[in-house]
C-alpha cells in the first residue's frame, strides 16, 4: 500500500518542507502519494518562478503520484489524478446540508427575474489578476450589466444579505464548529447568496492562481454548476477545456466561448469581458432553454457521478 501525505504547501518554504518529507518517505516505502490541498502552487528557485506542475515533474521515474483538484495543461511525467475539492464537504453540499439546501431552495427561475443586471462578478480577496479584471471592467460596458463586488479591496461594503454568513476577514471563513478542515469545512465562500443570483441571470468568476500550466477550480465554479447557471471563467488559457475534459459541458454555440484559446491573458480576459456583453443582448429565457440539458447534466454530473479521474497527458494533451 502507498505511503500517503497530504499537504498544504504553498509557498517557497513549504515545498522545501515537502521535498524533504518525499525524500525522507521514499527512503522507506516503495510508492508514495502525494495529495495536494493547494493547487496552484507557485515557488521560486535559482531565481526563476515554477509552478507546480514543475513541482510534479521532479518526480520523474520515482515511484511518486499526485492527487489535485487542477488539470495539468502540460505535459506531466509522472501519474497524476483530479480530485474534485471544489467543496471541501464534497459535490453534495447543496443536497445533504440543510443551510445550502435552503439556500438553493431560495432561487428564482430565470422568467421570475426582472432586472437589468444580467451578471455577478464577486471577486473575493484581493490579488493582482483580480486588481487587473477589476480595473477592466470598470472600463467596459458590460460594468452597466453586471452586479459587481471586491470584498478584498473593499470589506465594508461587500454584499452580504441576511441568508449567508458574512466573513469577519476572509471568505475562506469556515461556517460553525468543525472537526477537520479538509473533511467537514463549509467555508463562507460556498454559500451561494440567493439575493444576488435572484437578481442577476448568469455567473462570472476568476480563480484565485491563472497560470496556463494548469486549470484549477474551486466552489467558484461550484455554486453556478449546482444552481443551474450558465457561466464565464476568467482563467488560464484553455480553461474551458480542461472543464470539458472532466466530462462538463461549456456553453458554446450561445456563449462565445472563443475567449478560451487566447494565450494572452490580458487580450483572452478582454474577450471574455466582450463575451460577457454579448450574452446581454439575448433574451436570458431563450438562453436557458437552449442551455437546460447542458445544465441538467452539469449538476448531475457534478453531484450524483464518480467523476474523479486519473488524466494522463496522453490522453488530455
Amino acid at each position: 500500500m502507498a505511503f500517503k501525505i497530504h499537504t498544504i504547501a504553498g509557498n517557497m518554504e513549504q515545498i522545501a518542507i515537502l521535498r524533504e518529507q518525499i525524500n525522507e518517505a521514499l527512503k522507506k516505502h516503495s510508492a508514495i502519494e502525494v495529495y495536494l490541498l493547494q493547487p496552484g502552487i507557485m515557488y521560486e528557485k535559482n531565481n526563476c518562478w515554477y509552478t507546480v506542475i514543475d513541482f510534479i515533474n521532479e518526480w520523474r521515474d520515482r515511484p511518486v503520484s499526485f492527487f489535485s483538484n487542477l488539470v495539468p495543461l502540460r505535459e506531466t511525467a509522472v501519474p497524476f489524478s483530479y480530485t474534485n475539492d471544489m467543496f471541501f464537504t464534497g459535490p453534495r453540499l447543496y443536497q445533504e446540508n440543510k443551510m445550502c439546501v435552503d439556500l438553493l431552495s431560495k432561487l428564482k427561475g430565470v422568467s421570475e427575474k426582472h432586472t437589468g443586471r444580467y451578471w455577478d462578478l464577486l471577486l473575493g480577496e484581493a490579488s493582482g489578476n483580480k486588481d487587473w479584471l477589476h480595473g477592466a471592467i470598470s472600463t467596459h460596458p458590460v460594468l452597466e450589466k453586471t452586479f459587481l463586488t471586491y470584498f478584498g479591496r473593499d470589506t465594508n461594503n461587500g454584499h452580504w444579505s441576511d441568508h449567508v454568513v458574512r466573513p469577519k476577514k476572509h471568505t475562506a471563513e469556515t461556517v460553525g464548529p468543525l472537526e477537520n478542515r479538509f473533511k467537514t469545512q463549509i467555508r463562507c465562500s460556498d454559500l451561494l447568496d440567493p439575493e444576488i443570483y435572484n437578481q442577476t441571470y448568469y455567473t462570472a468568476m476568476i480563480e484565485t492562481t491563472i497560470h496556463n500550466d494548469f486549470a484549477m477550480f474551486s466552489e467558484k465554479e461550484a455554486k453556478p454548476i449546482v444552481a443551474k447557471r450558465p457561466f464565464i471563467m476568467f482563467g488560464a488559457c484553455r480553461q474551458l477545456e480542461a472543464f470539458r475534459s472532466l466530462g462538463f459541458k461549456t456553453f458554446d454555440g450561445i456563449v462565445d466561448e472563443t475567449y478560451d484559446t487566447i494565450e494572452d491573458k490580458e487580450q483572452r480576459w478582454h474577450k471574455a469581458l466582450d463575451s460577457m456583453l454579448l450574452l446581454t443582448e439575448k433574451d436570458p429565457v431563450a438562453v436557458y432553454e437552449s442551455l437546460e440539458s447542458s445544465l441538467e447534466h452539469n449538476k448531475k454530473h457534478f453531484e450524483d457521478s464518480e467523476w474523479k479521474r486519473c488524466l494522463s497527458w496522453e490522453h488530455y494533451g
